[in-house]
């Protein structure tokens, strides 16, 4: 194996690292067991010596870093890649494809052309070259996403959820247009519930939490305005500014609701609905149920 061979196998095991550093030694054991440097008794030294000269270079040239700038005694030399030399540079193990590619199957489809995670999609389909084509499929069909019934996509204006996201990320105020008005916003996070996208946000005026529907906005521009760690603290946990206090929620289910339903049957109440009391009034059927004002609450019931 020529030098520029060798360098590119050196790299490529370097990357698998990521930020984390590795010895010389670890390093030529690896290469070693790949048969790319020979372990054998009369060849190891110059083999080692080889490894050190392509490290150096690469080093020399800025496609690698060393832990120790100070080199001296008998402890070995650490290495790493340097990422900003190599920022698309991504080597991935047939297991890790996988267990992404698994993990993309929990996304919705509908979800995937989301300006946030599009990047994450295509980067999958750059690298799904390099999976066997049965593991793949086996990968995406691991998992099927089944949506409750009132779930729907509403269509957000081109950048909107990026620049939300960036705000969101960088910690920086966003001016959105909200149902026709100028407000600045101090992103928080974005959530979904029944169906629809939030936006969990500070106004930056009044210091108000507000949770705004994605629909209803577009975002313009960031602002000079930063999100402090006390309100993402403070709000992280938080969806809608209700009061934590129960109240009681009469539901008239539909008359002949059970004509299409097997004998036996009963009305099933979503888990965080807390079920009170059932009460038939002829063909119709009341229901009582202790419902808490929070994201908890999810206001439909599913008929077996």
């Amino acid at each position: 194996m020529n030098k520029l061979e060798l360098a590119v196998e050196v790299l490529i095991a370097l990357s698998r690292r990521g930020k984390r550093f590795v010895s010389t030694r670890e390093l030529f054991e690896e290469l070693s067991l790949k048969g790319i440097l020979s372990s054998s008794p009369e060849k190891i030294r110059g083999e080692r010596r080889r490894l050190q000269r392509v490290l150096n270079d690469l080093h020399a040239l800025g496609y690698v870093e060393r832990k120790f700038s100070d080199f001296r005694g008998r402890q070995p030399e650490e290495w790493k890649i340097n990422i900003k030399a190599f920022p698309y540079l991504i080597s991935l193990s047939e297991d890790e494809l996988v267990s992404l590619f698994t993990l993309i199957s929990f996304v919705p489809k509908k979800y995937r052309e989301l300006e946030p995670i599009r990047p994450i999609r295509d980067a999958l389909n750059r690298l799904v070259v390099n999976l066997n084509d049965e593991k793949l499929k086996i990968a995406e069909e691991s998992f099927d996403y089944l949506p409750i019934p009132v779930e729907r996509f509403a269509s957000l204006p081109n950048g909107t959820m990026k620049l939300l996201f960036e705000g969101i990320i960088e910690k920086r105020g966003v001016l959105i247009n909200y149902a026709g008005k100028l407000i600045e916003v101090l992103p928080i996070k974005i959530f979904q519930y029944n169906g629809n996208f939030y936006l969990s946000a500070v106004l930056k005026e009044t210091g108000e939490y507000r949770a705004l529907l994605l629909w209803k906005l577009k975002a313009l521009t960031l602002t000079k305005g930063t999100v402090s760690n006390y309100l993402r603290c403070k709000y992280k946990e938080v969806f809608f500014n209700f009061e934590n206090e129960p109240f009681i929620l009469k539901v008239y289910l539909p008359e002949n609701y059970s004509r299409d339903i097997s004998p036996g049957c009963e009305v099933l109440f979503y888990p965080t609905q807390f079920y009170s009391e059932v009460e038939r009034e002829k063909e119709a059927t009341k229901v009582l149920l202790v419902a808490q004002p929070s994201y908890r609450f999810a206001s439909w019931i599913l008929l077996d």
